[in-house]
């Protein structure tokens, strides 16, 4: 698969679910944003694969993505953020470092992503589009500090268009977390139940809060 088809595989979602071989999760609303979630059972981990597909009613898509984009930001509004720093960057990605502050007396998990970002637009006149993709990178040799979980398979992709009913914006998000360590499945699958949404949520307050600071 080239770069551009990846992007293109998500973006497609926008205009085009694909729920093929996953089943309808929930729904979440409040007012500024919509939500429905789908997801698909991996046998190997005994996990969900998540597709959430909604719209952020009151914020625009350029906003979305510098928020979603901001790493200093995001240790403000995320207080589930211990740390969240790049560790390098070339014109194509960034490799991140990300902790994640589980209450206590879980360990804290930390992830080394690679994030790619692309803006699409096929013409003055067409819809511009963006794009977020962030996988773990397993192969990764950054320090692994004590006590903390180091998370090998995570992946969470956000794909966004101008809403066409106004001024919000479209979106999809595509999220797999195997956190690991002792963690009984049904307490994953029920985190993430309860988590899309509650990001979804978070994600659209500190929108608004971005857009008048």
């Amino acid at each position: 698969m080239t770069e551009d088809s990846e992007f293109s595989q998500y973006l497609s979602e926008l205009d085009k679910p694909n729920t093929e071989g996953y089943t309808f999760f929930t729904k979440s609303q409040t007012n500024g944003y919509s939500l429905e979630i789908y997801r698909k059972y991996d046998e190997v981990s005994g996990l969900y694969q998540y597709k959430s597909y909604g719209e952020l009613t009151s914020i625009v898509a350029e906003t979305v993505y510098a928020v979603y984009n901001d790493l200093e930001y995001r240790k403000k509004w995320d207080s589930y953020c211990a740390d969240l720093h790049k560790i390098s960057e070339t014109s194509e990605q960034q490799n991140i470092y990300w902790r994640v502050a589980y209450p206590w007396p879980l360990s804290h998990r930390d992830y080394v992503f690679i994030r790619k970002n692309k803006i699409f637009q096929k013409t003055d006149d067409s819809p511009r589009k963006w794009c977020i993709i962030g996988k773990a990178d397993s192969s990764s040799t950054y320090e692994v500090k004590n006590g903390v979980i180091r998370v090998n398979e995570y992946e969470q992709t956000l794909a966004m268009q101008p809403s066409t009913s106004g001024p919000g914006t479209k979106v999809f998000l595509y999220y797999f977390d195997n956190p690991g360590g002792a963690l009984p499945t049904w307490l994953i699958n029920w985190a993430a139940k309860t988590g899309v949404p509650q990001f979804m949520k978070t994600l659209q307050s500190a929108c608004e809060k971005y857009t008048s600071r």
